[in-house]
């Protein structure tokens, strides 16, 4: 079968070179020039690739990125598509959690070549991502180091104010946070109810970590909702690891 492409661009012209540029590379493509049709499109059936441009008249292209990853949960490759400066346009990937970017100033034929590569690249799986959240950088530094050796993806905060901007993007939201108790301002029970009353974070595991008495530790749990903890006298990051994928 072949590969189903959809552009979405309010410029007619574009989207008539596109799609017969991309038809005649044997690359099955359809596109949508404003909301509604954009709609119908996605009703019509699946896609391997959604090719979006930033700036419309309805809408703003990184918007409906976002769109399509959170309302409609595609599982699809999605592209930002512009003639904006390419240091601008990445940034909007990235702030979005775009695939990735096709700048138009490279011309009809790069950006042809430029699906085709995307269509047919082997997608490299990422190892899980864990969020240490603890206002202790020498145990951030030390989980960091462990968890990173045994292949997960690990970012780090040193409060909640900075956890909750690595959550809200896409690109950098975690599987697991691995969560203090005792922090400035918002603690550890806190913003677990946070995570786990928001529908798009809801499925994040929570694991707590401190070194508070295992009574407290498994009353947050129970009533915070996080999904186990462990204590820092035992920090370890096989602990870690074996609570993590027991789940």
């Amino acid at each position: 079968m072949a590969a189903r492409v959809l552009v979405i661009d309010d410029s007619a012209m574009i989207v008539d070179l596109l799609v017969k540029a991309l038809n005649g590379a044997g690359i099955e493509s359809e596109a949508a020039i404003d909301l509604a049709s954009l709609d119908a499109r996605l009703k019509s059936g699946l896609h391997e690739l959604v090719l979006v441009d930033v700036n419309m008249p309805e809408m703003y292209g990184d918007d409906v990125v976002e769109f399509l990853r959170e309302q409609r949960q595609l599982k699809c490759k999605l592209l930002l598509y512009s003639d904006i400066p390419e240091d601008e346009l990445k940034a909007k990937a990235d702030r979005v959690g775009a695939d990735g970017y096709i700048s138009k100033g490279g011309g009809l034929e790069a950006a042809v070549e430029e699906v085709k590569r995307r269509l047919t690249e082997n997608p490299k799986a990422r190892g899980k991502r864990v969020l240490v959240v603890d206002d202790s950088e020498a145990t951030a530094r030390l989980l960091k180091a462990e968890l990173e050796a045994k292949g997960f993806e690990v970012h780090t905060a040193d409060s909640a104010d900075v956890a909750t901007k690595i959550i809200l993007k896409k690109k950098t939201r975690p599987d697991l946070v691995l969560l203090d108790v005792r922090m400035p301002n918002v603690n550890g029970e806190q913003f677990c109810r946070f995570i786990k009353s928001n529908a798009l974070f809801s499925g994040i595991k929570v694991l707590l970590c401190s070194a508070e008495d295992e009574d407290e530790l498994k009353r947050i749990v129970r009533e915070a909702g996080a999904d186990g903890y462990v204590t820092k006298d035992s920090l370890i990051a096989k602990t870690i690891l074996d609570e993590f994928e027991s789940r």
